[in-house]
């Protein structure tokens, strides 16, 4: 996408990928310390994620928040606990750390899953095997060039937002 000029920044401050399939991910050549935000979202097949029964695991990195990318969240939304408890038993197994109960979700603290696209693939395999739902991931980064956009095996079409560095 181009600015408003017509002329494409030299630097995105954000650039957001959306429905990804696992297979996506563990492709995904942009260099994995520029990610600062993910997401595996589960639903219930046929149904929309955002509006209808699912499931999200999430993180977000070092710079992005207070929690300084130590915690990896698990949060259901309307979703039935014969989903939810399978999930959950994958991602305490995937991700590790101290589990604890926050906010309808629980809370990994000094997790030992790596932050890779790898894990992250792997991770929503695991969920979509344990529970029989359909899985979805988001990525998010920044300071990515224009090059690295233009090079990026993630597929242009599921580019969700992008935010150009203001100089």
């Amino acid at each position: 996408m181009s600015s408003p000029f017509g002329v494409e920044p030299q630097v995105y401050k954000v650039l957001v990928y959306n429905q990804l399939t696992p297979d996506e991910v563990v492709k995904t050549n942009i260099d994995v310390r520029k990610l600062t935000f993910w997401d595996v979202t589960a639903s219930i097949p046929g149904k929309t994620a955002v509006d209808d029964p699912h499931i999200s695991v999430y993180w977000y990195g070092p710079d992005v928040s207070a929690e300084k990318g130590l915690i990896i969240h698990l949060r259901p939304q309307k979703l039935d606990e014969k989903y939810v408890a399978p999930i959950r038993t994958v991602v305490e197994k995937f991700v590790g750390g101290t589990v604890s109960a926050k906010e309808n979700g629980s809370e990994f603290k000094n997790f030992t899953m790596k932050i890779s696209y790898d894990a992250i693939a792997d991770l929503a395999r695991a969920i979509q095997t344990s529970a029989k739902l359909n899985c979805e991931c988001s990525l998010e980064f920044e300071m990515v060039t224009k090059e690295e956009k233009a090079g990026s095996t993630l597929p242009k079409t599921k580019i969700l937002g992008e935010k150009a560095l203001e100089k």
